[in-house]
């Protein structure tokens, strides 16, 4: 892919024609081949000297040298005086005999046409760079400079190399030098753009706007002011040109692409997905669309497809790409989704691991986990996050950590697939566990009820006899709160019926042990509370009138001794 980048940037300048538009030149020198190729092949006729050897140059782009001078020959048959056929014919002799190459461009500098044609002069300039002859290249740029010392083409050249070396910076310079050298010439404005669509979008929207007004009819454009747009997050502006110009048998792959990722960041997950799959039916092993395909079926809930697609997107061979931290989530997602959870671990190892921002990570992950119904599992990530945080962890991750486990507890006790004696034990883990992490809510927020409420909660599971009353402090502890607030008992109706129901039935139980007075007054203190919230409340009814009988029942004893 590198390789063949670089071919792209260091491609061959101008024709004759120099900066009238022609956009069969202009699709070729910014790298977009097939419209290029399209634009040439329906000018054969027309100018057999130059479609063939711009044919011939994209033929030696892809690497196909064997057509390229096919191309060459035709053209230099079609018009012999037409020089940019036999440069192209020069590489093949360099490569077989270098003297009896450099002879053969030296000799068509000298000639009289060619002695100022600036396009020809920068055309051997670059075939001398390519075959690695550095003092030949030089030599035939400064000939180019003094040929045409106000061209943009010497800049234009300079930046492309520049590119090629991974120096966008330098690149983009010289492309503003060859601007500046002519304003009306467009191609390095589109240079330019293309470099500053992912590094500084809004000049390239800057750069593309100048076009616009120097030509509003110029169809390079459309494509890298769609890609700036997209860059800075206006998704809908992105499609919008997308949607004018895009045309699904004629746009390139990379245009599908564009259009395809303002699609998804848009969240029309659907469209982005339909259309991905025809970029996938013409190039079925594109990095990035694949990616794409495997966001948009995480997406749409897509699980079952999804994980083959994640499957076959890291198959891929990789060349220059990299993966990143979200493609392993969403593969360790589609894992989880499907039951393969240590799978899914590894897959989240990997995104830790190559994430810059590990500590956020924790959390996303943990939350995903609890959204597919691991929430123990979830719990642990941020466990992790906590623990990473050294101290400073926010109290709501404490919270959200607390309430995975509370609902893991729940869950397992739940679930009659799993062995009672494993799931008593793990329940109690998680409940254990969660007790700790609510306790560090209610230290440092002694008046946040939620801290308390989940508390109570927690330790009303790990007794559920209530023969233990573990939860009679910490409930009692947010009855003290929550009656310190304004009208508690509108805004807090369903805590306090919660709160009164476990006091009420614990002091039951121990009226029922002991047969205690003072057992039985709390009984009903708690019960006519509950029906002051909820007359009807049934429970509460039920203890009354079961505390009533018992009582009936003690005075009739004692009646009869």
């Amino acid at each position: 892919m590198k390789k063949y980048l670089i071919s792209l940037c260091l491609g061959v300048l101008l024709g004759p024609a120099a900066f009238a538009q022609n956009l069969g030149v202009d699709y070729f020198l910014t790298g977009q081949l097939d419209k290029a190729k399209e634009i040439f092949e329906s000018r054969l006729d027309e100018d057999p000297a130059e479609s063939n050897y711009y044919l011939g140059e994209i033929a030696y782009a892809r690497g196909d040298t064997t057509l390229a001078r096919s191309y060459y020959e035709k053209g230099l048959a079609a018009n012999p005086e037409y020089p940019l056929n036999r440069v192209g014919l020069a590489k093949f002799l360099l490569k077989a005999d270098q003297k009896v190459g450099i002879k053969a461009l030296t000799d068509i500098s000298k000639e009289k046409a060619s002695k100022k044609n600036v396009e020809v002069l920068i055309a051997i300039a670059k075939v001398y760079y390519d075959a690695g002859i550095p003092a030949m290249y030089e030599k035939a740029l400064g000939s180019a400079e003094k040929a045409g010392k106000n061209s943009p083409l010497v800049p234009m050249l300079r930046g492309d190399i520049l590119k090629s070396k991974d120096n966008v910076g330098g690149a983009a310079g010289e492309y503003e030098q060859a601007i500046n050298l002519n304003a009306n010439y467009l191609v390095p404005y589109i240079k330019a753009a293309q470099i500053y669509a992912d590094i500084n979008p809004s000049f390239a929207i800057e750069r593309l706007t100048t076009v616009m007004e120097i030509d509003s009819t110029y169809p390079l454009t459309d494509r890298y002011m769609a890609r700036a747009f997209y860059n800075v997050g206006h998704y809908a502006r992105a499609i919008a040109i997308h949607e004018k110009s895009f045309n699904i048998n004629v746009s390139s792959v990379g245009e599908l692409t564009d259009y395809a990722a303002a699609l998804f960041f848009s969240q029309r997950y659907d469209e982005a997905a339909t259309l991905i799959d025809k970029g996938l039916q013409r190039d079925a092993l594109n990095f990035v669309l694949n990616r794409l395909r495997m966001y948009s079926a995480l997406e749409t809930q897509d699980y079952a497809n999804g994980l083959s697609i994640a499957e076959k997107f890291f198959s891929l061979p990789t060349e220059n790409n990299k993966y990143i931290p979200r493609d392993y989530t969403t593969y360790g997602d589609f894992l989880v989704f499907n039951k393969l959870v240590d799978k899914a671990k590894e897959q989240y190892a990997k995104a830790i691991e190559a994430s810059p921002e590990k500590l956020e990570l924790y959390k996303k992950i943990g939350d995903q986990l609890n959204k597919a119904g691991y929430p123990g599992v979830g719990a642990d990530y941020y466990d992790m996050h906590i623990e990473a945080m050294e101290g400073q962890a926010d109290t709501k991750d404490y919270y959200t950590m607390g309430t995975y486990l509370y609902k893991a507890a729940t869950t397992i006790m739940r679930d009659t697939t799993v062995d009672s004696l494993y799931a008593v034990n793990k329940a109690s883990e998680y409940l254990v566990k969660a007790d700790t992490t609510f306790g560090v809510i209610t230290a440092r927020i002694p008046d946040n009820t939620l801290g308390f409420l989940y508390r109570s909660r927690v330790n009303a599971s790990l007794d559920p006899e209530t023969s233990k009353g573990l939860a009679k402090p910490h409930y009692e502890a947010l009855l003290g709160l929550i009656l310190l607030k304004e009208n508690p008992e509108q805004t807090y109706r369903r805590e306090l019926l919660e709160i009164y129901q476990y006091l009420s039935y614990y002091y039951y139980l121990q009226f029922d042990a002991n047969g205690k007075d003072e057992d039985k007054a709390q009984v009903i203190a708690y019960c006519t509370k509950i029906l002051e919230i909820n007359p009807n409340n049934a429970i509460a009814k039920q203890l009354v009138e079961h505390i009533e009988s018992l009582t009936a029942a003690e005075t009739g004893k004692a009646k009869k001794k």
